[in-house]
């Protein structure tokens, strides 16, 4: 064993927010003034010097800073990629200005860019080289960085734990892109340090710091310093939850704790020392709900907690250790077909249940716990396995690879079902608002015409753009129809001089098919033949003029009708809806609409009952394979037996039954004309799956490009007519009959 064989990888990934929080903030928390600065050289104490000081000196001083100094060879561990770490502030400042002259940042009201992002890797223990940690994290650096980021490295050896500081730009050299920030970077950047982790010879990741609550930089520096109000109030919410049964002895329980608990119709508020802050915005495990489920789930855990001791007092006084043999089902059936890997799974454990049955069986553990699987009767186990294989015979499931996929391919298809029933609720849901108002037009619309008035004078009709703007708010065109009339529109010949947020989903699709065709005449609104200079024309328009109602001439119950009137009716102008075609128009496309939802939800339901089956088969699969499922709940002995029947099975392997639904799946992808395939920018849905789920099984079979529709395709036909799987099929088939030989002779 290697000196450092025993240490333990931890790594972090925070977000540095641009603005006064930024890269200077993390640079100052990085490289902390009373342990980067060497003494001979003193702090600024002004705070505006101080600032200035930190931005342009404190990562030239880290290279002499004892955290970083390599104590055999005096050496800085700090290096640059990309840049160097004397300027890297004012690299990183360089580029995002470049960024910035190029385009702007895509941001939600209220939210600020991200400036750089601030990864940590840390080796448990201080028995490796630091060397060897600082030659990693340049390493880490280069793989996840490349041409097209900065980073700096700087490796710190003041702790228990030597550790790599990684600072990477979120901008791109090139000014044009920028880093993208997901859950997917976390775990590429972790597979990245797990392969470099592996070169070197030290251990792999064993922490999940991505589950984790982000903590944003203040709350970081306060935390190291002590002085952190927000993890203060939050231990003393864990501690009262611990100690609680209920939310409002939670509540009782601060108080006693010198919390003002401040109850608002939604949320609570605690204050104390100055301090006042909302349980959301503690985290959601501090709300109401939050709390409400912990409580729950203590109580489960008690319970469960409770039957564990019950159980294990129970077993202590089994006296019976009664051993099972270990159970082979053949791989075929006696009428000669070839059983499935999850039949036989699903066959084998039946087999042992059959064993035991009931003999380490208790009726009071059934009882206290009458929905756990692993506290039933044989003869509802048995049911449940009869269930499961039905299961898997109704949907095709072989393999639970076969199963993995399936519901992968049944998310794909309720995905579109999900976006249209979300639309199609939200439409109706301001249609319903609509809906309101015209009966109310209609019930006052006699007593307004009784009082000789016209409702023409009565209804205020806004500017045309306006109506546009709330008829595309009712059904706004989706982002990847937007996408589409983008790129439909851009270098065409055509030009828009409607703003896409006048535009709806039928207005926008009317516009793409126009440009799709050709067409230079009739084109729908919005759309022009030729390139518009300057920016968009404004539409003049003559709003009606409207002759003006004296008041004077009504008594209280006409007024309080007239003005009722007058609101429903210019809330209706401004969606476009000011005579009785129009109106019934409308009303007719939400009855539609309705229609079209109920469809929607009757079609998607299918899907969704099928995904909770296979998720509940996938979810039993997993029990059933407990020995205390198989032989019960009192069972002292061990379970080598039933551990022996499940390695030799999987042993036999379930390739076979994954290639067979892999060459169905080939077989039934659709024939794509070459003229489609040349004007296609992304690959038919089905064909990429396929090569997903290919490429996950063979990811050294070839390379292919899988945003190009062409290669995807032709990789595609290549595999039809190389016959790959029916070769793969015979292979597999031929190493399960070896293996099974294997296990005869051993016999």
């Amino acid at each position: 064993m290697t000196a450092h064989a025993n240490g333990t990888v931890y790594g972090k990934y925070l977000k540095v927010k641009n603005g006064s929080q930024g890269v200077k903030n993390c640079s100052h928390y990085i490289n902390d003034p009373a342990k980067t600065i060497p003494l001979k050289i003193p702090a600024p104490h002004d705070d505006a010097q101080r600032e200035i000081f930190h931005l342009e000196n404190a990562l030239h001083y880290i290279q002499n800073d004892p955290k970083t100094k390599n104590p055999s060879t005096g050496r800085p561990l700090v290096s640059g990629h990309n840049c160097s770490p004397d300027t890297v502030v004012q690299e990183f400042s360089l580029i995002e200005k470049l960024y910035h002259s190029h385009k702007a940042e895509k941001l939600a009201p209220g939210q600020i860019p991200n400036q750089a992002f601030h990864i940590i890797l840390s080796y448990k223990g201080t028995d490796t080289s630091p060397d060897l940690i600082h030659e990693m994290g340049r390493e880490f650096a280069r793989r996840l960085c490349g041409d097209e980021f900065q980073s700096i490295i700087s490796t710190h050896l003041n702790t228990g734990n030597f550790h790599n500081h990684i600072l990477v730009n979120a901008y791109a050299l090139d000014g044009r892109h920028k880093f993208k920030d997901s859950f997917h970077v976390y775990r590429r950047f972790r597979d990245i340090a797990n392969e470099i982790s592996l070169e070197y010879g030290l251990p792999v990741f064993v922490n999940e710091e991505w589950k984790q609550r982000y903590r944003s930089w203040k709350e970081v520096i306060s935390t190291e310093a002590g002085q952190c109000w927000k993890q203060d109030i939050t231990a003393c919410m864990e501690q009262s939850i611990d100690a609680s049964s209920s939310y409002e002895e939670v509540l009782k329980s601060m108080e006693q704790m010198g919390y003002e608990v401040q109850r608002n119709p939604r949320t609570v508020t605690f204050k104390k020392d100055g301090i006042r802050v909302r349980d959301s915005r503690l985290g959601y495990q501090y709300t109401k709900e939050g709390i409400t489920l912990t409580l729950a789930k203590q109580d489960r855990d008690r319970e469960r907690q409770k039957i564990a001791d019950e159980v294990s007092e129970m077993r202590k006084k089994q006296k019976k250790k009664r051993g099972y043999p270990s159970v082979y089902i053949p791989t075929y059936d006696r009428y000669g077909k070839r059983r499935s890997f999850l039949i036989r799974l699903l066959l084998l454990l039946r087999e042992s249940v059959r064993q035991a049955m009931d003999e380490y069986y208790s009726a009071s553990l059934e009882s206290a716990a009458p929905d756990n699987q692993l506290f039933m009767r044989a003869e509802k186990k048995l049911a449940l396995l009869d269930e499961a294989m039905t299961t898997a015979d109704q949907y095709g499931i072989t393999s639970p690879e076969v199963l993995d996929m399936k519901l992968r391919e049944l998310h794909a298809r309720l995905a579109p079902f999900c976006r249209d029933i979300f639309n199609l609720e939200d439409y109706l849901e301001h249609g319903e608002e609509l809906k309101g108002l015209i009966e109310t037009y209609r019930e006052l619309l006699p007593d307004i015409k009784a009082y000789g008035l016209s409702p023409e004078d009565l209804t205020y009709v806004p500017a045309t753009s306006l109506i546009r703007e709330n008829k595309a708010r009712l059904n706004p065109a989706r982002p990847k129809t937007r996408s589409d009339l983008f790129k439909a529109v851009h270098d065409s010949g055509y030009s828009l001089t409607r703003k896409f947020n006048t535009l709806t989903e039928h207005e926008a699709r009317q516009i793409i098919q126009a440009i799709e065709k050709g067409h230079t005449s009739n084109l729908p609104d919005g759309l022009v033949w030729g390139r518009i200079k300057g920016r968009l024309p404004q539409e003049k328009e003559d709003l009606p003029k409207r002759n003006a109602i004296d008041f004077k001439n009504y008594d209280a119950g006409a007024k309080e009708k007239i003005l009722a009137f007058k609101a429903a009716a210019d809330t209706l102008a401004s969606y476009g809806l000011t005579d009785t075609q129009s109106i019934d128009s409308f009303l007719k496309d939400l009855s539609d609409k309705t229609k079209e939802l109920d469809a929607l939800k009757a079609d998607s339901s299918f899907i969704n009952f099928e995904i909770k089956e296979l998720y509940k088969l996938k979810k039993s699969i997993d029990r059933f394979q407990k020995a205390v499922f198989v032989y019960g709940p009192l069972y002292p002995g061990n379970a080598d037996s039933l551990k022996q029947s499940l390695t030799r099975l999987k042993n036999d392997g379930s390739r076979y039954d994954w290639l067979a639904v892999m060459k169905n799946r080939l077989d039934l992808l659709p024939q794509i004309p070459p003229r489609k395939l040349d004007s296609m920018e992304i690959p038919d849905g089905e064909e990429y799956r396929f090569i997903h789920d290919f490429f996950s099984y063979f990811p050294d079979t070839g390379q292919v490009n899988t945003a190009d529709p062409m290669q995807v395709h032709l990789f595609v036909a290549k595999l039809k007519s190389d016959g790959f799987f029916d070769q793969e099929m015979k292979n597999a088939q031929r190493k399960q009959h070896s293996l099974g030989r294997e296990k005869a002779v051993g016999k």
